[in-house]
């Protein structure tokens, strides 16, 4: 990444500069998740998911979209590679709905090296994700803005990453501490963004952090959070009104064609 384009990307999640420590990061993250929304309406549309340097900088630096997992933390690598931070990927399986087999790896997220602690950074999870890095040999509950989350080990090079909710603890997703390969997250980057079975393809979802906790819209129904607490629901009519929504809530301006967006509001309506 070059100078200026490290530039605009701090300005993109509004900041300046930052130091490449445990408090560099934190801020880096934060920021990162309140700025940019996570997004799959590319992948609804049918458009193909380029993880490619400069198709996803175009698309969230420049154009100021969002995107989904494999976007988001993709490039986020690449910033954490301007400003000198070690790091690597992993590839996680997700636990949120109490699946009843193993699920696939198929959520990307980085580890990141830092005085001798391993630091697991997401900003691509879109949903009750920490909004701090965690350091992955610490099983101690930590604060972030939305409540107690912290790391759990689960074996031998593996980790389950878990949200309190106030009457237990929930599962988001677990990740093992191993080196992975660009085809590796180029399989499951495609079967996500491509296949019919992926809850991506059919479903429309849009969401980011806030300072008090977050926002987010799935279909038509859009919700508000402080901290984990539900504190606002309402139906948005798909449509102007929805893509009000979409500029309003997310800052997204969205450049699809009239077919695009007759498939975009087609699918569960």
């Amino acid at each position: 990444m070059k100078e200026h384009e490290t530039s605009n990307y701090l300005s993109r999640i509004q900041l300046t500069d930052c130091h490449t420590n445990l408090e560099g990061l934190t801020k880096i993250q934060g920021n990162h998740m309140e700025h940019i929304p996570f997004e799959n309406l590319d992948i609804v549309v049918g458009r193909d998911i380029e993880l490619g340097y400069q198709n996803l900088f175009d698309k969230i630096i420049t154009r100021k979209r969002g995107g989904y997992c494999f976007e988001l933390n993709t490039l986020y690598a690449e910033l954490l590679k301007s400003l000198d931070f070690s790091f690597k990927p992993i590839l996680g399986r997700v636990w949120l709905s109490n699946p009843q087999k193993l699920p696939p790896r198929n959520h990307l997220a980085h580890l990141v090296e830092l005085d001798g602690n391993t630091y697991i950074s997401d900003v691509g999870f879109g949903g009750l994700i920490s909004s701090i890095p965690l350091d992955i040999h610490i099983s101690t509950p930590v604060y972030d803005k939305d409540g107690l989350v912290k790391v759990s080990p689960l074996g031998q090079h593996q980790y389950m990453i878990q949200r309190f909710n106030d009457k237990e603890w929930t599962n988001l997703y677990s990740f093992e501490n191993i080196e992975i390969s660009e085809e590796d997250i180029s399989i499951s980057n495609y079967y996500m963004s491509t296949h019919p079975n992926s809850h991506f393809y059919h479903h429309k979802f849009v969401g980011r952090s806030t300072q008090e906790g977050r926002i987010g819209l799935f279909n038509n129904k859009i919700s508000t959070r402080k901290g984990i607490a539900v504190v606002g629901k309402k139906r948005i009519d798909f449509g102007e009104d929805w893509i009000k929504i979409i500029k309003s809530e997310f800052s997204i301006a969205l450049d699809f064609t009239e077919q695009e967006l007759n498939l975009l509001f087609e699918r569960n309506l």
